[in-house]
């Protein structure tokens, strides 16, 4: 049976490597004086916080029952599509006006403004009993394929985006996994997506 590495092949990819998944084992901390099953010492282990403060999953567990790190959901017309093993990245940036100063040092900032966050989403699609996962792929496309702006619930995106942004999928890249057939590396890069209301006078 080959093994494989998920978390060595999306470093390879994306030259980032983050907590093991699928799974993070949070094991229970005892005191060093634990002398049986139901002893609690003082200085136990808070109970995992698997939310973050705007109420967005912070961790959530497989189907084995272990718990994984900040998953990336995309969310259209009420059907959700989580990118496996995902690694999140962001990019924000301000758009300013200058005009120098005659005669002094230094610039006016006349009007300042944000532009769109660019964000960057590395994920690993892993095929079942070391199958090609066609069918998971089959599901990027058709996530892919939607020409609209869409809703992504991350705990790191909740925290820089607004309430009713959402974001376009610009680009979608499938890189090699090497040798690895039952693995499929995923890059996407998005845009955020602002509604604005226009008001006639």
């Amino acid at each position: 049976m080959m093994k494989f590495d998920v978390l060595q092949i999306l470093e390879n990819v994306a030259g980032y490597k983050g907590l093991p998944f699928p799974g993070v084992w949070f094991p229970r901390q005892r005191h060093s004086d634990y002398q049986g099953e139901d002893f609690e010492a003082e200085g136990t282990a808070e109970p995992l916080k698997t939310q973050s403060n705007k109420g967005t999953t912070l961790y959530k567990k497989d189907a084995l029952g272990n718990y994984y790190f900040m998953p990336v959901t995309f969310i259209h017309q009420g059907k959700e599509y989580e990118i496996p093993c995902a690694l999140i990245s962001m990019t924000g940036r301000k758009n300013i006006i200058e005009t120098p100063l005659v005669g002094r040092q230094g610039s006016v900032k006349e009007l300042i403004s944000l532009e769109d966050y660019q964000i960057s989403i590395t994920g690993a699609v892993v095929g079942e009993n070391q199958a090609w996962p066609e069918e998971q792929l089959d599901a990027l496309n058709e996530l892919y394929r939607i020409n609209e702006a869409i809703e992504l619930k991350c705990a790191l995106t909740d925290i820089f985006l607004s309430e009713n942004d959402k974001v376009v999928i610009q680009e979608l890249s499938l890189p090699s996994a090497g040798q690895t057939e039952h693995v499929q590396v995923v890059e996407m890069k998005c845009v955020t997506d602002r509604a604005f209301e226009l008001i006639m006078d």
